[in-house]
């Protein structure tokens, strides 16, 4: 996890945001992986599971876990297959960004569909949610 820590540090955010979004990452890894146990797995193996993903009591002890997943999801593959997951989001994520960095230069050089975009996406509960976090 080391390693994706390092990807994420390059984006140059605080330290507090970069903690965020390895947090955040490390859901939708679990979420991936979880839905392949749930797959191979009976319900009470998955109750389980998620109650011990729920008392979870650190980064670390959540790490661990979505380890134990991927291991009896993907085998010796495991923590390849994590890495993976890690990299997808984080190219997605870095897609995204581009694609609304370039979409605000369009806006402020005056580009009215840019410009209609960007008043539209303030208007979602997903920017309220965005703003909200960065105000807190």
């Amino acid at each position: 996890m080391d390693e994706v820590k390092e990807k994420i540090n390059q984006f140059g955010l605080p330290q507090k945001e970069a903690d965020e979004l390895f947090e955040a990452l490390s859901e939708e890894v679990l979420e991936v992986v979880f839905h392949e146990y749930a797959d191979k797995s009976t319900d009470e193996e998955l109750t389980v599971m998620e109650t011990r993903i729920k008392e979870a009591k650190s980064p670390e002890h959540f790490e661990t876990i979505i380890a134990e997943i991927a291991t009896t999801v993907y085998g010796d593959e495991a923590d390849q297959e994590i890495k993976n997951i890690y990299q997808d989001l984080l190219d997605q994520f870095t897609t995204a960004v581009e694609e609304a960095k370039q979409l605000a230069q369009r806006a402020q050089a005056g580009d009215p569909e840019a410009i209609k975009l960007i008043e539209k996406a303030q208007q979602t509960e997903d920017y309220e949610e965005v703003m909200n976090k960065f105000s807190e």
